[in-house]
């Protein structure tokens, strides 16, 4: 079987689950934006799996045997990690994660680990004006935790029900320019697609060492 799929790890109900309304989860929607922004037509979104927390990440061997439960889909081609760090580093949380994925046996599959800081919605504050037509953040997006509570205060945003709706609003050059991290994830994106076209599975990022 061809691999030509990109599955995926996450944290929160909003990310992995279809909205309540119907349609694509929010990270399928993501991946599929970002794919079609980087004119990829040979790698297409897959099913998502939840962790029950953020700390299950980080459990002795959860994450690991999370990775390994994805060995059976034959048409993976790679796993993305995606968690919200709050006010941790995302350089230390995702060069742990590295570093442990490294100690595993060799995969079939590439794996890029993307830690957003603060959180996932704080990338729909980066492009705001796209989502709420007129509406601009006055601030850096990635200073301050709980976008999440920012969205909900002023536009009675609810996760579960427009999570993915505010992705497929998300314009990915705004928030390119705006968030560091998910400056991260789009260059992850890329690197991922040169490996599945080269057939050489990668892990990614490399560890770094330098401020988050």
């Amino acid at each position: 079987m061809n691999r030509n799929k990109i599955y995926a790890i996450v944290e929160g109900q909003g990310e992995a689950n279809r909205p309540l309304n119907g349609g694509k989860s929010a990270v399928s929607t993501l991946i599929s934006k970002i794919l079609k922004e980087l004119d990829c037509w040979s790698l297409y979104p897959a099913i998502s799996y939840r962790m029950s927390s953020y700390g299950d990440f980080f459990k002795d061997g959860k994450l690991e045997g999370v990775i390994r439960y994805h060995k059976k889909f034959d048409d993976c081609a790679a796993l993305l990690i995606l968690l919200d760090m709050d006010d941790d580093c995302p350089k230390e949380k995702a060069n742990n994660l590295v570093s442990r994925i490294n100690q595993m046996e060799a995969l079939p599959f590439s794996i890029v680990v993307v830690c957003a800081k603060r959180e996932y919605e704080a990338w729909f504050l980066a492009s705001l004006e796209t989502i709420h037509d007129g509406q601009i953040y006055p601030d850096n997006p990635e200073d301050k935790r709980d976008a999440k509570g920012w969205l909900r205060r002023n536009f009675k945003y609810k996760q579960t029900v427009q999570q993915a709706k505010y992705t497929q609003k998300l314009d990915i050059t705004l928030t390119l320019n705006r968030s560091r991290s998910f400056r991260r994830l789009y260059h992850a994106f890329a690197e991922i697609i040169a490996a599945a076209q080269a057939g050489h599975p990668i892990i990614t990022p490399l560890e770094q060492n330098g401020l988050c």
